[in-house]
């Protein structure tokens, strides 16, 4: 799993990747955290849906907003959640 934040005027943009290391489709259920570290937190569901073996998915998202407060400079990132589901046949 790959997660990228990046601040933006809005929000801090949010990028995730997730390759299914499994031998049959997968689906991923993902929370993201995004936060500064001073009280600055948001969070974001992410669901990657019928991953072929091998391949990877792909997501994103604005996480945020400027009226939180400041959008954080150097975001943190926390992966509160990561559950993956294998297709059973």
């Amino acid at each position: 799993m790959v997660v990228r934040a990046t601040p933006e005027s809005d929000g801090v943009r949010t990028k995730i990747e997730v390759t299914n290391t499994y031998e049959r489709n997968a689906t991923y259920s993902l929370q993201i955290s995004i936060a500064d570290g001073e009280g600055w937190t948001a969070y974001n569901q992410f669901w990657l849906q019928d991953v072929p073996p091998g391949k990877t998915a792909r997501d994103d998202a604005v996480i945020g907003s400027k009226d939180m407060g400041p959008v954080p400079k150097v975001p943190k990132i926390y992966v509160d959640k990561f559950t993956p589901i294998v297709d059973q046949k």
